[in-house]
């Protein structure tokens, strides 16, 4: 088949972007920009049905802010277990860091049992600033 080798090459093309950016998120337009200066220019809906296909099966994890705002994605090491854990996102430069410490289970359990709330960590996302985006600003 003519075609499928193209496919094959940016589909390598795109998931090396999202490893090479794993502590980020990136939109679409991001990729779509790699991609072009790597000279593989891809059709848009191409770049969003692989970004869906990475999210069913858990390569990536999907974001999306508010309604009518695009959604930006983030790749998973694998054994990651995003879904477990709340996110931090930086507001100036878009590092994402994994909260993964003890406190945290301990203000889902108190929502839990105080407030008849189930947090689901999943796609969840706090946002601030990092530490080295407050020195900038200092």
């Amino acid at each position: 088949m003519p075609g499928s080798g193209y496919a094959t090459i940016s589909r390598k093309k795109i998931l090396e972007f999202l490893k090479k950016n794993s502590d980020r998120t990136v939109a679409v337009a991001d990729i779509d920009h790699y991609l072009r200066t790597q000279d593989c220019e891809v059709n848009i809906t191409t770049i969003y049905r692989y970004l869906d296909k990475l999210a069913k099966d858990g390569t990536v994890i999907k974001y999306v802010a508010e309604k009518g705002n695009q959604a930006v994605y983030q790749y998973v090491e694998l054994g990651h277990h995003c879904e477990e854990h709340l996110h931090l996102q930086c507001v100036k430069c878009g590092k994402i860091i994994h909260l993964e410490c003890e406190f945290m289970d301990e203000i889902s359990e108190h929502i839990l049992k105080d407030h008849g709330f189930r947090l689901q960590c999943k796609n969840s996302i706090l946002y601030g600033m990092c530490s080295a985006c407050q020195e900038k600003e200092e």
